[in-house]
């Protein structure tokens, strides 16, 4: 009865630090960041970090590309309140696509981002496709990328 118990005991602590761990990941919200471009002149190692936190760096990676209609202006960001995720690659002639599968607090200023990379065919022409998530800076943190390549 007694290894009975201490067992119950033992899975029960087991149970209970599986599900601290589940609580400690959260979901952190976030935009999409549209009808921006990359500058001709940036280079991969200019954003080591995809983290940008200040709008002076963000000016000297993308531009803004205003488009005709109601969705045209370029997606207002708060450098104030918010920071940015940028994922990008070197210009290429295959089609790429990105899309954020989820953004995850791990634990205290630890972010995941997942996110999908879908290569496509071959293109008659050079593209750099990139991927902007705009989040509200009280989530700021070390941030670690998980990619799902398709």
């Amino acid at each position: 009865m007694k290894n009975k118990i201490q067992l119950l005991v033992s899975l029960f602590v087991v149970l209970l630090s599986a599900f601290g761990a589940i609580a400690q990941t959260k979901k952190v919200p976030y935009r999409i960041g549209d009808n921006y471009f990359i500058n001709n002149t940036v280079t991969e190692d200019q954003l080591a970090n995809p983290i940008i936190t200040d709008a002076m760096k963000f000016s000297e990676i993308f531009g803004m590309a205003t488009v005709m209609g109601p969705k045209g202006a370029p997606t207002n960001i708060d450098f104030k309140k918010e920071f940015v995720i940028a994922i990008f690659q070197k210009a290429s002639d295959i089609d790429l696509s990105y899309k954020a599968i989820s953004l995850t607090k791990t634990a205290p200023k630890k972010l995941l981002l997942t996110y999908e990379e879908k290569w496509g065919k071959k293109l008659t022409f050079t593209m750099r496709p990139f991927l902007l998530l705009i989040v509200n800076k009280k989530h700021l943190g070390d941030l670690k990328l998980k990619v799902i390549k398709k």
